[in-house]
């Protein structure tokens, strides 16, 4: 876990968690909404609880009901897992056929196999296993991250969008050009983290986080075989689909000090903070 005690100076603000005031988090307990870090959080039906609430729905128990990997496990890694296990078959199954069957492909996708906007994102290059690495390493970077935020299913959709929109990004734009990997997804995590940034107000950061993005983007310009329409067509699905599942959330109420305490004064009671500055 990651301290970082003071951020005046840097023009950020960043959310702590309840019960650690010196751990950042941003994720939110999904019935009381006050903010907890991963040592504070126990994974139920509606998404991650604080110890208080954990204790009020099982009956005074703190101990976290279900197995280590229900507590741990992320969606990321199932997604991870999939795009090794797929691209384990491409090179064990001859003549290409899971990477022909699961490209993206204009012509195709007009005669009627849509399933190829989906399954293009677990394909990846059949001769460059570091397309698969690097997308890889980029998804767990980001994903994690993000599921903690949204809780795992509303992180799954926004993924998902993401893909979708890369495959109708590339069918628009590059009808007769190929494509394939988990890149549009990815992309799609960038479109959510910045909307997620944006939102909370962190505008500083947003701009070094685009900033960082362009730099890789005009990078790609010079890399042949890159998919410039799935990126795209994933950054703004991600950002979209971020934005779509917003008022689908109830929104806990503010609970900001009053102007008149002291500034140095003792915190105040434990109670929701603003919704936007964790789980949604």
């Amino acid at each position: 876990m990651e301290n970082f005690p003071n951020y005046a100076g840097y023009g950020q603000s960043p959310t702590v968690c309840a019960n650690h005031p010196d751990r950042v988090s941003y994720t939110q307990c999904g019935r009381c909404g006050r903010i907890i870090c991963g040592e504070c959080q126990t994974a139920q039906d509606a998404g991650m609880v604080c110890p208080d609430c954990y204790r009020e729905l099982t009956g005074g128990r703190s101990k976290a009901k279900g197995s280590f990997l229900a507590r741990h496990w992320h969606i990321t890694y199932t997604i991870i897992l999939i795009n090794v296990v797929v691209y384990g078959l491409q090179q064990i199954i001859p003549f290409r056929w899971v990477y022909n069957l699961g490209m993206m492909s204009g012509p195709r996708v007009h005669s009627g196999e849509y399933y190829r906007l989906i399954t293009h994102g677990f394909v990846h290059s059949q001769n460059d296993p570091m397309h698969l690495v690097w997308n890889m390493i980029y998804l767990f970077i980001f994903g994690v991250s993000l599921e903690r935020m949204m809780g795992r299913w509303k992180f799954l959709f926004v993924y998902m969008a993401a893909t979708v929109s890369a495959g109708l990004s590339v069918y628009i734009f590059a009808y007769y050009r190929g494509a394939v990997g988990a890149s549009g997804g990815v992309y799609g995590l960038y479109g959510a983290f910045f909307v997620i940034l944006l939102l909370r107000r962190q505008k500083d950061t947003a701009r070094l986080f685009m900033l960082l993005i362009g730099i890789g983007v005009v990078q790609n310009l010079f890399i042949p075989h890159i998919s410039h329409a799935g990126h795209f067509g994933g950054l703004v699905g991600g950002a979209l689909a971020t934005l779509l599942i917003i008022p689908f959330v109830k929104k806990p109420e503010s609970s900001k000090p009053e102007s008149s305490k002291p500034e140095f004064s003792s915190p105040p009671p434990q109670s929701p903070q603003r919704w936007l500055n964790g789980r949604y």
